[in-house]
Parts: structure tokens; sequence; C-alpha cells
């Protein structure tokens, strides 16, 4: 077969596989805190959409406010100096039916000249893998935020106070994708008239 014909296959092969659209990912969220004493009381509002949607490629990312937090209280006292649990439960319909946590704690903190310095502080323990389809692999990612913080011997407390709470989204890997009926009988029947020329070149 001559060189310009196995040249012409090979770009054929390899174009194929760049026709895959973008991933659809999908998915609803649900935030989990801390909301009555003893330990700093905290609240939230949702702030990206709920359910989101966004279109990734393989090696890419999305970053975005997810929600914000704050807290009413005024000042931190020992009790709120204790740490309790946050997480973010995330439920995704898109690339497929998925779902899975990031969890974290929230916690009140002093610093400074006999406690001038007051504050509530949110740390998450780490990201979140989820795996899907053949080889595909998506990490959830949530950042830590300081939030309501005061420098008159208590927290500047309310809502306009808080922080935005920041969240990836990353497709590290898409699924191997299984090319339509319809796609692999286009391929074969280009294929087939490749063949038939380089026959007849042949003859």
């Amino acid at each position: 077969m001559p060189k310009s014909t196995l040249a012409t296959l090979l770009a054929v092969v390899l174009f194929f596989p760049t026709l895959a659209s973008a991933a659809l990912i999908s998915a609803s969220y649900q935030v989990n805190l801390h909301g009555t004493d003893p330990g700093l009381v905290v609240d939230s509002t949702d702030v990206a959409a709920n359910p989101f949607s966004i279109e990734l490629d393989a090696g890419e990312s999305e970053y975005f406010t997810l929600f914000r937090i704050w807290t009413d209280e005024s000042a931190v006292n020992g009790d709120d100096q204790v740490a309790k649990e946050i997480s973010v439960d995330f439920d995704f319909t898109s690339p497929e039916a998925l779902s899975g946590s990031v969890t974290g704690d929230t916690v009140g903190i002093k610093g400074g000249f006999f406690g001038s310095y007051q504050a509530g502080m949110l740390t998450w323990n780490g990201a979140l893998d989820l795996a899907f389809g053949d080889g595909g692999l998506m990490r959830v990612t949530l950042y830590d935020a300081m939030f309501n913080e005061g420098y008159l011997w208590g927290t500047a407390d309310g809502w306009k106070h808080g922080a935005k709470v920041k969240a990836k989204i990353e497709l590290i890997t898409d699924a191997a994708s299984v090319p339509e009926p319809g796609t692999l009988a286009l391929l074969g029947l280009g294929l087939l008239g490749l063949g038939v020329r380089a026959r007849r070149r042949t003859v």
C-alpha cells in the first residue's frame, strides 16, 4: 500500500476521537453545618446555581463561588473554640449518577492583644475524587476561608461580613467513549473507500 494511503488512513483514525464533545457535568449540593449552641453557630446561603451545570474537556477545571458562610455571634466564647463538623454533599446526574461529600470543620478563633482579634475559620479535610465510566475521574476541591473577622474584642457578625467559599471542579480524565453505530459505519465506509482506491492504483 502506498505511503500516501497509509498516511490518509492514519489521519482518519486519529481524527475521529477529536469529534467528541466536552463532557457535561451537572450536580446539586447541600451544605450541612453547625447551627446550634454550644459551638460557633454558623449559617450559609447558596451562591452557585443549585443544581449547577458546566462543560469541561479532560484536563480542564472550573473555579467558582459555591456558597457564603457567616456567623451571627458577636463574640467568640470558650465553647465556640471547639471545632464542629461541616460537609457539602454533592449529587451528580451527569456524566453519570455519582454522589459524595467534602468534609471539614468550623471553629471560632481568638488572637492578638487580650483576644482583640476574633473570627470564624473554615478548614476542609481534602478533595473529593469521583471515578466514573471506563477510566473517568472528577475532583471536587473546596477552599478554606476566614469569616466575620473582628478587631475590637468581638467578631464582625452578620451576613455581610461572611466569606465566599470557593469550589473547583476538575475533569482529570474523561471516560473512554464508544463510537455510536452511525459513526462506526461512516468510518468503515471511509476505510473501505480508501482500500478500493489503493487497490485500483496497484492494478
